[in-house]
Parts: structure tokens; sequence; C-alpha cells
């Protein structure tokens, strides 16, 4: 030990490098102002504006504007190669495709038909199904309607939610 000071030998150089270290400390600039902070404030919005116009896209209300066929979906949820589960269905006459006025009543006809079953198709009596005991109707981005079991948010399965047609009053 050093008497004279009573400290540690060396100790106005050690002093002198914690002082040196502390001035660089304090002149560091703040974490926003270096190029990394503005990069990563600059990423931070971007990923918030693309989030936020992600949810208006997906989440917009949409009417039905093709009735001709309707989707008929297995469960809430997409086939491996993205396109609905289930199947589609359209009433065809000699005279072209009929509209079809209430998807929700062709679904439950189709699963009550046991469409979603597995049965034998070439079987003349298939087992009957169950029709779920809720539903949502849902909107693909061709204005066809798609009817999930369940209640769901449309935008799970990228599709619209459904908005129904006003009817005009006269």
């Amino acid at each position: 030990m050093n008497d004279r000071l009573g400290g540690m030998p060396h100790h106005r150089e050690v002093q002198d490098l914690l002082v040196e270290q502390m001035r660089r400390d304090l002149s560091r600039p703040v974490w926003w102002k270096t190029l990394w902070g503005r990069l990563s404030i600059a990423g931070g919005v971007l990923v918030l504006a693309g989030a936020g116009v992600a949810g208006v896209v997906l989440l917009d209300e949409k009417p039905v504007s093709e009735t001709g066929i309707v989707h008929c979906l297995e469960g809430p949820y997409r086939n491996p190669d993205g396109t609905l589960s289930g199947a589609a269905a359209s009433v065809a006459t000699p005279d072209g495709v009929l509209a079809i006025e209430d998807a929700e009543a062709m679904c439950v006809q189709m699963w009550e038909a046991g469409a979603f079953e597995d049965n034998d198709p070439l079987s003349a009596t298939p087992t009957p199904g169950t029709a779920p005991a809720e539903f949502t109707t849902c909107v693909t981005d061709e204005g066809e309607a798609a009817v999930v079991p369940g209640v769901i948010e449309c935008s799970v399965l990228r599709l619209h939610p459904y908005q129904p047609n006003e009817p005009t009053g006269r």
C-alpha cells in the first residue's frame, strides 16, 4: 500500500482511466440517434403499417356477389395447398346454373347428406352426416359464399366477413 496517500499504488492512473471511460460513455449518442437505432425505428414503423394495411384488407366486409356457387367447408381450416377444405356446390339445370339464395341451407343439406363422411363414392346409400349446430358465413375474394362450421373469424381463413345485402325500401 502507498502509505503517503493511504490508497492503492497507481491510484492516479486508475482514476484517470475511469474518468476517461466515463467521458467516453457520456459523449456516446443515445441509441435512437445511431444508425442501428434509426433502422430499428424505421423497421418497426414499416411492420406496424404493414399490419394495419393487412388488417384493413382482410377484415373488410363483403357481400356475396357470385350466387352460382357455394363453398361448404369441412372445418375452420384450409388445405395444405391453401385451397378451401370441403366442397363447392352449384345447382345446374339445362338452362344454366341457378342462383343459390340460401348458402347456409345448401351446406346444411350437404352436411346432412354425408358429403364429408368417409363414404365409398360409388355407394348408393351413403352414410348420413350431421350438420353443425353453428356456422359462419364468409365471402371469398371472388364474391362466393363460404359456409364454415363453428363460430370463427373469417380472417383466420383469409376470407372476408359476410355483409348481407341491404333490402331496398320503397
